[in-house]
């Protein structure tokens, strides 16, 4: 059975996905909500499924989304700390947030850290909805990415060996965390940019089972995203680094020290990192730029960590 079938990612590198073919969606300016409907209004009307990501941020947008899409299925994959400066910084402010975007009487696939949160499932149940979860204990993003499509699918009949087939290819964007070689001398930098919270950034880290104390740490910052770095603030002081280099514009009240190296080009910040690098923060800007490099040009010998999760 096949479907015709498109998508939309917002993010960094915007892109829609459709029968065969992918995009990048080239933006004049910075991301805004009004993209979504212009790209729900572009889709033929032989489309038999449409998955749109939901990129409002304040939570007053939040309900757009699903008011242009009328969705069978909403899917919220977790409620981790992040928009501090919109959301607010307390634990559960994403919960809040977010929450607003689900429509009145939605049939909800949730994340675990969702599912099992009380304050969530008040919030979904003042507004009549259904509740999915899928299943708990996975940690690689990629594992996790393959159950929400496996459980989606399900919900919408779609089950046997040419979904786990197509699951098989599922694999990691050239912009996911790896672990990539920069030259012959074995000069190692692992890119945890995709990782937007402490927790997910300890997780990556921890997977690579490196010396702290041998790994320089490079934090990328980002002018729109200035509450990341206190938000990251934890990780950072929770070992002893080789150094931690910070490129982008220079954040006020880090609370922790670090070398400042500014807007370096890609071969000077190739030639400034060492022998093992943790890279992390943001990823527009300048580390997008090294990974298009790095993929184009097929240097990444290296590999992901592995799997810590059976494929469920």
């Amino acid at each position: 059975m096949k479907i015709q079938a498109w998508g939309k990612v917002t993010g960094v590198i915007p892109i829609s996905l459709g029968p065969g073919e992918s995009k990048e969606i080239s933006r004049a300016s910075g991301a805004h909500v009004e993209e979504m409907r212009w790209w729900l209004s572009s889709l033929p009307l032989s489309a038999e499924a449409v998955v749109l990501e939901n990129s409002a941020v304040t939570p007053e947008l939040q309900p757009l989304a699903a008011r242009w899409l009328d969705p069978t299925l909403t899917i919220w994959t977790n409620a981790r700390r992040d928009h501090e400066d919109v959301w607010g910084w307390d634990e559960e402010a994403p919960l809040y947030a977010l929450a607003r975007g689900i429509p009145q009487g939605a049939k909800v696939l949730c994340g675990f850290d969702v599912a099992s949160s009380s304050t969530a499932k008040r919030l979904l149940e003042q507004k009549g909805c259904e509740v999915l979860s899928v299943r708990n204990g996975l940690v690689d993003p990629v594992m996790i990415s393959k159950s929400f499509i496996r459980e989606a699918c399900r919900v919408h009949g779609i089950e046997g060996p040419c979904l786990e087939k197509a699951l098989e290819e599922v694999g990691p964007a050239f912009t996911d965390f790896s672990v990539h070689r920069l030259d012959e001398k074995g000069r190692l930098l692992a890119t945890a940019f995709s990782a937007n919270d402490s927790e997910s950034t300890r997780y990556l880290w921890e997977s690579l089972r490196w010396d702290s104390r041998e790994t320089s740490l490079w934090l990328h910052n980002r002018r729109d995203r200035r509450t990341r770095i206190t938000a990251l603030r934890d990780f950072v002081l929770e070992r002893e680094w080789k150094e931690i280099l910070l490129t982008g514009p220079y954040p006020i009240g880090a609370g922790f020290q670090f070398t400042y190296l500014g807007f370096p080009d890609i071969p000077a910040i190739s030639g400034r990192l060492g022998k093992k690098t943790f890279g992390f923060g943001n990823i527009a800007g300048l580390p997008l730029e090294l990974l298009k490099l790095v993929a184009a040009t097929k240097q990444n010998h290296g590999v992901r960590p592995p799997d810590r999760d059976d494929d469920a």
